[in-house]
């Protein structure tokens, strides 16, 4: 009579990565569309959701705008910047306070 030593099977995932990403995508859709609510011409939630955000987002972008315009300074006052980089940080700066200004262009609102 043989002996055979018989091998737990391995301790792994319980389920595969696709079933997962269908669960999850399944549960993700079934809470967006609980918690939907229609769509007002007025869009005040959304609306003031946004501005807050974009208020934080401005906030943090001057602060780090003028810790670059420092940096740069500093930089050029030791001699270890080109003009080249400190305008091109000054243009990246620019741009990030003409965010909005631009994609109203680009939208055709400004």
């Amino acid at each position: 009579m043989e002996n055979r030593m018989t091998i737990p099977p391995k301790k792994g995932r319980m389920m595969s990565d696709a079933r997962a990403r269908q669960i999850v995508g399944i549960a993700g859709a079934l809470a967006l569309i609980s918690i939907a609510q229609p769509a007002f011409a007025d869009g005040t939630a959304i609306e003031s959701g946004l501005n807050t955000i974009k208020t934080w987002m401005v906030t943090i972008a001057s602060v780090v705008g003028v810790i670059a315009v420092m940096a740069v300074g500093y930089a050029k006052l030791t001699g270890r910047m080109d003009w080249g980089r400190a305008v091109t940080v000054l243009i990246g700066i620019g741009i990030i306070f003409s965010a909005a200004t631009i994609v109203g262009w680009m939208g055709g609102s400004a």
